[in-house]
């Protein structure tokens, strides 16, 4: 427990010692200075015992609890709720702050209180961790007025609490953006996506843009409206991502690391992939591959991606394209779609890349996902104030040049490509999957 002098404090003490001062200059006599200091100090003396009074004997003034989840997501808010309740006999008003994680960006805080004798109140903040891993919740810290105002006390409320911060679990929700651009086919129940004639899943109505063979013209007769046959694309099939955790991966954009924009983006098309009936699996490579879980279906493939991605990092290794992709085909023999999410820094990486991707084809069906540099794509529009400026935008404007060219290279090479922003990966990359299904390209 600390007690803080207030600036009405500071004020008060700074206009007595003003007057003392002015007092000797003008060679007055002390008794009136000293005379008000003394009633200061006691006002002071009065305000601190009165600070004391009203709460229970040997206790605090407050009771303090803490709610969180025992999972944080990286790049999300996450809710914690701070419930104080007063003690005292005497109404209470202050802030509260609680200590913040590692690697974490706190909106809400300090929260403001004002609480009547024995009540509660719960402050609720957010919580965005920018990087998964162990991390932990410690002390509440309290501060609270004085009846006069002159001093404030902070009492600290040691709360540890451990708290797992994954990859963005509860990403799922972004499906809802696919179901308004009229994806009918991402509905959250079942996740199957419409495909050619390969297995009947159901009769529905029939819609503007269905195609005419499709009409079940005796279902429609019994019905008296126009039905048509829906068939679920082929599922049981295997979708691996491959996600490189060399030196390219350790961007940032908006505070979040292209490794863990790259995991949650997996996670959320491999949770996409189970629901539909496929198997989803994860590599993991730098200059060789790092690990690797083999493809698998259902809730429990799911968990295992999930915990796998976990403790997940870049490191500063290069990136060696070839043995990552032979590694591929030689552990998983079955067609299968290869997920390439990377990052390329220069020229030789771009083609390797290209090369390596090319010897996955025609067995296997390669999709590399890059993410733009959105600070380069800045540079290159920014206004031109001065001469420097003209040689930073011809060199952003020549880096994106490069990029397209890596691109082109990609799909010439005939493997699908994804290059978006950052923040627009995940729901991108579950988009391009659900087409890929539809069409039959797997």
């Amino acid at each position: 427990m600390t007690l803080i002098p207030t600036r009405r404090f500071v004020v008060l003490a700074f206009a007595s010692t003003a007057i003392a001062v002015a007092t000797g200059l003008a060679r007055l006599p002390n008794a009136p200075w000293m005379v008000l200091d003394v009633v200061v100090i006691a006002i002071i003396s009065i305000d601190a015992v009165l600070l004391r009074t009203g709460r229970p004997r040997r206790s605090r003034a407050f009771e303090v609890e803490r709610r969180a989840a025992q999972i944080f997501s990286v790049g999300r808010g996450n809710a914690v709720t701070l419930t104080l309740h007063n003690t005292t006999t005497r109404r209470l008003r202050g802030t509260v702050m609680d200590d913040p994680i590692d690697d974490g960006v706190v909106s809400g805080l300090p929260g403001i209180f004002d609480l009547l004798p024995g009540a509660s109140a719960a402050l609720k903040y957010e919580i965005t961790p920018t990087r998964r891993g162990k991390r932990q919740l410690r002390a509440v810290t309290v501060r609270y007025g004085s009846p006069l105002g002159l001093l404030d006390r902070q009492e600290r409320f040691e709360r540890p609490q451990d708290v797992d911060v994954y990859p963005d679990v509860h990403a799922a929700r972004t499906l809802e953006m696919l179901r308004r651009q009229g994806r009918q086919d991402a509905r959250m129940g079942s996740l199957r996506v419409r495909g050619g004639d390969t297995e009947f899943e159901r009769l529905r109505p029939y819609q503007v843009g269905d195609e005419i063979r499709r009409i079940d013209w005796r279902a429609s007769a019994r019905r008296d409206e126009l039905v048509v046959r829906q068939f679920q694309a082929e599922s049981d099939q295997n979708v691996v991502f491959a996600i490189d955790v060399g030196r390219g991966m350790r961007g940032e954009s908006q505070g979040i690391t292209s490794i863990d924009r790259a995991l949650g983006a997996s996670l959320l098309a491999a949770d996409v992939a189970l629901r539909g009936g496929d198997r989803a699996g994860l590599l993991t490579f730098d200059d060789k591959p790092r690990s690797f879980l083999r493809p698998s279906g259902g809730a429990l493939g799911g968990r295992k991606l999930t915990r796998a991605a976990y403790a997940l990092d870049a490191g500063l290794a290069a990136t060696d394209y070839r043995s990552a992709m032979l590694f591929l085909k030689t552990h998983v023999k079955a067609r299968s779609l290869f997920v390439v999410f990377t990052n390329l820094l220069e020229p030789r990486s771009a083609r390797d890349l290209a090369s390596a991707v090319k010897s996955l084809l025609p067995r296997h069906l390669p999709l590399c996902v890059l993410m733009r540099d959105e600070e380069i794509e800045q540079l290159a529009t920014a206004p031109v104030r001065g001469e420097g400026d003209v040689f930073v935008r011809a060199a952003a404007a020549e880096s994106l040049v490069w990029r397209d060219s890596i691109v082109r290279s990609l799909r010439n090479a005939g493997a699908l490509v994804l290059d978006a922003r950052p923040s627009e990966v995940t729901p991108l990359l579950v988009k391009r999957y659900l087409e890929i299904k539809a069409r039959r390209l797997l």
